[in-house]
């Protein structure tokens, strides 16, 4: 089995990202006992799952048989899924039509969402006559108000007809995407979404004469929408127990242990000087420990002098000067800790919610900055 070189050349990190199986399982359990038993589960693993781990967490989730199908963003990640012997479906939403043979080598689904993508393709497999006759699984996107991607209510009819009188493709599914599904203060505008979703994805299936199963519910709309969770939901940020909504906060948990190591130990003197520009100084005479752990790793630079607490033994030390690519600092003050010490970014003292507000973003971001030099390990 192929791994993937960037999370081997990884294990030799001193820095780590721990990923808790157990509350894996207990926030996908979580999301299935809201779900009526036969509406099915897409996980959402784009961007190495949201930071994550993502060949070794679908495999055992595979394994366990805990969802029906993984969405990802592009054919680079889908592939990694195959190489690592990932056998669901795999959804592609972001297609690259000059990839074509790349995603049938690897029987990977593209999302449709133009008539560009879908006369591309059609293009394709007249060029292929082994797949012609072999209705090949796409899935339909439709624009309800995000107006980022999908067909618009008016281009059903030529839609319809684009399908008539081929038999290389089927529509597997179709999809909508809720803008602001956990704002409550847009609940009219989502529950607008829902039922023109719904509208259009009927007249569509009539006119295809298709069973395609039809989604729009991701992690806040299923917390808050419930009752439309049609044939199949879209699982991501809650599976990796990371959603702000604040009832979510309290019942899913956190999936991610962020850490470093004390690599050095550094005495300095009052007023001098630490990192680059001369950033940080103290006070007086005082134990600097030094990580091996930078904004390349996804420690920002904004959360340098002092704008983060990193938990050693159980204390919090703030950083000190301006944190760098590859290394940070903290003030230890009088206090001593040895060298080889466990670091924690996040995951103790301080959360992944924590962390994501002292960066003034959301926990997306501040997961899927976590770079790729960091040693993944399922837990």
């Amino acid at each position: 089995m192929a791994k993937n070189k960037s999370y081997f050349l990884s294990e030799y990190s001193d820095n780590t990202l721990e990923v808790s199986w157990k509350a894996i399982l207990h926030n996908i359990n979580y999301f299935k006992k809201k779900l009526d038993p036969t509406t099915k589960i897409m996980l959402m693993v784009k961007a190495a799952a949201y930071g994550h781990y993502t060949s070794v967490i679908c495999n055992r989730i595979e394994s366990a048989q805990m969802a029906d199908m993984f969405g990802v963003a592009t054919f680079a990640e889908g592939m990694e899924l195959r190489e690592q012997g990932v056998r669901l479906p795999v959804m592609v939403q972001n297609v690259n039509s000059q990839y074509w043979n790349v995603m049938i080598e690897h029987c990977l689904e593209p999302v449709i969402h133009s008539f560009q993508v879908l006369d591309s393709f059609l293009s394709y497999l007249q060029t292929q006559e082994s797949l012609l006759e072999g209705q090949y699984p796409i899935h339909i996107k439709l624009n309800t108000g995000m107006n980022r991607l999908g067909f618009n209510e008016e281009d059903l009819p030529a839609l319809v007809d684009q399908f008539k009188n081929q038999k290389a493709i089927r529509v597997s599914s179709i999809m909508s995407h809720l803008s602001s599904s956990g704002n409550y203060a847009s609940e009219q505008f989502t529950l607008d979404q829902i039922e023109l979703f719904k509208n259009l994805s009927f007249r569509l299936k009539n006119g295809l004469k298709s069973n395609a199963f039809c989604h729009i519910l991701n992690t806040d709309g299923i917390n808050n929408y419930l009752d439309h969770q049609m044939d199949m939901v879209r699982l991501g940020i809650g599976l990796y127990g990371a959603s702000e909504a604040n009832d979510l906060k309290q019942d899913l948990i956190q999936v991610a242990r962020f850490s470093g190591k004390v690599v050095a130990i550094r005495r300095v003197s009052a007023n001098e000087y630490i990192s680059y520009n001369k950033s940080g100084s103290v006070p007086e005479d005082s134990n600097i420990a030094i990580l091996s752990l930078g904004y390349a790793d996804g420690l920002p630079r904004k959360l340098g002098n002092g704008n983060w607490e990193v938990e050693i033994n159980g204390n919090l030390y703030p950083t000190i000067g301006n944190i760098c690519m590859d290394l940070c600092m903290l003030n230890l003050g009088q206090n001593k800790v040895k060298i080889g010490s466990e670091a924690m970014i996040f995951g103790g003292h301080k959360t992944l919610f924590d962390f994501a507000k002292a960066q003034e973003t959301i926990t997306y971001e501040a997961l899927t900055n976590i770079g790729n030099r960091m040693k993944r390990k399922l837990v």
